[in-house]
């Protein structure tokens, strides 16, 4: 069921992306190459933020047990964030606004922790935290164009 509100967002991206006028009304290849670009793009920024959650929870085991607690939890947020965040780039309608608004204020807080969580680590691991902090912030820069 959320196919067709996701299909709907995503063919109106296809419009504005093609750049509509009263002129110009692109043909049905041109609206189905562009929601297929959207579409791509979305899933790309969601599928690399989950590979650098990977990459952050394979340092786990390296680090000393106060550190990785707070990796732990940074890394969990941030999961949590880019849920939600997957989620609203894929509502419509009546529903669509609130929900990029809490997926983008959970990825501000996920964004905080990763930042306090890569304080108290090195090499490796403060590097797939930075890493997954930038995916966060890539995530947040799609909600924002929405």
């Amino acid at each position: 069921m959320r196919r067709l509100p996701a299909a709907a967002a995503l063919t109106g991206i296809a419009l504005a992306l093609a750049g509509c006028s009263d002129a110009e009304i692109p043909d049905v290849g041109e609206i189905s190459e562009s929601i297929s670009d959207a579409a791509d793009s979305l899933g790309g920024a969601v599928d690399e933020a989950r590979s650098a959650i990977d990459d952050a929870r394979a340092e786990l085991e390296n680090l000393e047990p106060g550190a990785r607690s707070a990796v732990e939890d940074a890394v969990g947020s941030a999961t949590t964030s880019i849920e939600q965040a997957e989620e609203a780039l894929g509502a419509g309608g009546d529903d669509a606004r609130a929900a990029v608004d809490e997926a983008e204020t959970a990825l501000a807080d996920a964004r905080t922790e990763l930042e306090e969580a890569s304080e108290s680590v090195d090499g490796t691991a403060k590097e797939a935290l930075d890493a997954l902090s930038a995916k966060v912030d890539e995530l947040t820069q799609e909600l924002a164009s929405r």
